[in-house]
């Protein structure tokens, strides 16, 4: 495997985003953060996406290791401008595409949609409630086929868990 590179992108990163099996954390993966399934297509993330979805995976590392099992990525980064270079997506609006709500937190990188292996997502819902504070992380009031988490600050005080 390619030794990542930063070229200056996203100092500290250290992760070789042209690579979508680099590492971005311990368990989780450029292809996770960065495909647009709908369009077939990598994203090219800004440096401020990157610290962001950075950020975001180290807290999801943590939701893995909780759950100790297997994490799938339904989806990460909704650039509300993809940026696909040589695409007929570039530049357009992913999040609206996939009917995102206008103020996602996935355009920046900071949310992530996602089940785990061998548990419903009713039952993931639960076992993090508790954990929400602690991981520093919100999540929705949803049910759904996916748990949603981002990393956002609480509007309120009580507002870790939200609905959408």
């Amino acid at each position: 495997m390619a030794k990542p590179v930063n070229n200056g992108d996203c100092e500290k990163c250290n992760v070789n985003w042209k690579d979508p099996k680099a590492k971005i954390s311990k368990h989780f993966t450029v292809k996770e953060a960065l495909y647009l399934p709908a369009w077939e297509v990598y994203h090219v993330p800004s440096d401020a996406e990157k610290v962001e979805i950075k950020k975001t995976a180290e807290k999801m590392d943590l939701i893995r290791e909780y759950l100790d099992r297997p994490i799938i990525v339904h989806c990460w980064v909704r650039p509300k401008s993809a940026n696909v270079p040589g695409s007929k997506w570039d530049k357009k609006n992913y999040n609206a595409f996939v009917g995102g709500a206008p103020g996602s937190a996935h355009p920046e990188g900071k949310a992530v949609d996602f089940h785990a292996a061998r548990v419903t997502c009713g039952e993931i819902r639960h076992l993090l409630l508790s954990q929400l504070k602690e991981f520093d992380v919100r999540m929705e009031d949803l049910e759904s086929n996916w748990v949603h988490i981002d990393t956002r600050p609480p509007a309120l005080k009580r507002s870790r868990f939200f609905k959408p």
